[in-house]
C-alpha cells in the first residue's frame, strides 16, 4: 500500500487525528458489510487481515495519546510532515 497523498497536506494534529478518524469510521463501515455478506477467505489472509487491524488500531490510539498529551501552544504552531 502506498502513502495518502494528502497526508503531507495536514494543517494540525488535530486534522490529521480526525482525517485518520474519518479513515477508521470507512474502514469499520466495509468490515460491518463483510460481516453482513461472508465471503471464504483463506485462514492465513484472515490473519493477516487481523494482525492489520490490531496495528491500525494501536496507531489510531497512539496518535490521539501523543495529540492529548502536548500543550495547546505547542499543537497550535505545528503542521504534519
Amino acid at each position: 500500500m502506498e502513502p495518502s497523498q494528502g497526508a503531507a497536506t495536514v494543517a494540525s494534529p488535530q486534522e490529521a487525528v480526525a482525517k485518520i478518524d474519518q479513515k477508521a469510521l470507512r474502514l469499520s463501515a466495509l468490515l460491518r458489510e463483510i460481516d453482513n455478506h461472508p465471503i471464504e477467505l483463506p485462514a492465513d489472509l484472515v490473519g493477516r487481515l487481523d494482525e492489520v487491524l490490531e496495528m491500525l488500531a494501536w496507531r489510531i490510539a497512539a496518535t490521539r495519546a501523543l495529540l492529548h498529551q502536548r500543550r495547546p501552544e505547542e499543537v497550535a504552531g505545528m503542521g504534519v510532515a
